[in-house]
């Protein structure tokens, strides 16, 4: 592994960049697909998210987000296959939190989901099959796109503003 040094303008114009895009890196976190680390996920974006000025409730309303997000890659995208990884950054602009959780399962956009109908589901005793829902429920806006430059990877992206 390489590593590269910036020098100060390089670094300048870096920091430029950020500037321009309003976007600043906050943090990253890699892990397995394992449901042993959906909690190591939910502290990472409790931490960060608390950081970044969301109050307790407002935290943990991303928290559920993202492990419902995760829940569902680890259960029915990779079905449990623990070899596999997801990768989540979390950046930031001066009112939102952005969350990408990054994989390479089959592509499948949330997005396209129908929310339930809940009397419905209320009246027949369903179990289950509400993350989608949920996740739509507990962030602003949701986006989602696949991108392939020499490995497939979808990418999941949450907003939370901080109001």
């Amino acid at each position: 592994m390489t590593s590269q040094t910036l020098n100060k303008k390089q670094l300048i114009n870096t920091q430029i960049k950020l500037m321009n895009a309003n976007l600043n890196h906050i943090a990253k976190f890699k892990t397995f697909t394992k449901t042993e680390n959906l909690e190591s996920i939910r502290k990472f974006i409790f931490k960060n998210s608390t950081k970044f000025g969301f109050n307790e409730y407002k935290a943990e309303e991303l928290v559920l987000a993202v492990d419902e997000a995760c829940t569902n890659l680890i259960k029915h995208a990779y079905k449990s296959d623990s070899q596999s990884s997801i990768t989540i950054e979390i950046k930031s602009n001066k009112t939102n939190l952005i969350v990408n959780i990054i994989d390479n399962s089959p592509a499948f956009d949330p997005r396209y989901v129908k929310d339930p109908n809940m009397i419905e589901y209320r009246d027949e005793y369903r179990k289950g099959g509400l993350g989608i829902f949920i996740m739509k429920s507990l962030v602003d806006s949701i986006d989602y796109k696949t991108i392939n430059n020499g490995e497939f990877k979808n990418i999941l992206t949450l907003v939370k503003q901080l109001k």
